[in-house]
């Protein structure tokens, strides 16, 4: 997916508009062409559809001004220390034991 995402990246909006515009007709024709049976290739339907969301979801990352990082940069960030997922099992064994020594210590 990231390579088919990256052919449509460097575009500008005008571009992306275009090629969206492409691929709707190109689905047009694949979805006519499947129901009047002169081709059986759902893949490149499939295909086709993908490949429209994500140049309509690139058009509306320019409309809202987000920036895409990079590969790169997206990897650079994933690499900050992440806080450590709670074991609720471990969590409630902790408890108990805790519980247990707080009863032997009354005692």
């Amino acid at each position: 997916m990231a390579s088919r995402m990256e052919d449509f990246r460097p575009m500008n909006v005008n571009e992306l508009e275009i090629q969206a515009h492409e691929l709707g007709e190109q689905i047009f024709r694949l979805r006519f062409q499947l129901t009047t049976g002169q081709s059986e290739s759902v893949k490149k339907l499939r295909e086709a559809r993908r490949d429209l969301a994500r140049v309509k979801t690139l058009v509306r990352q320019h409309e809202l001004g987000i920036h895409v990082a990079a590969p790169k940069e997206a990897e650079a960030q994933s690499k900050k220390p992440k806080k450590a997922p709670s074991d609720k099992r471990g969590a409630r064994k902790h408890s108990a034991k805790e519980s247990k020594e707080a009863k032997d210590a009354k005692e």
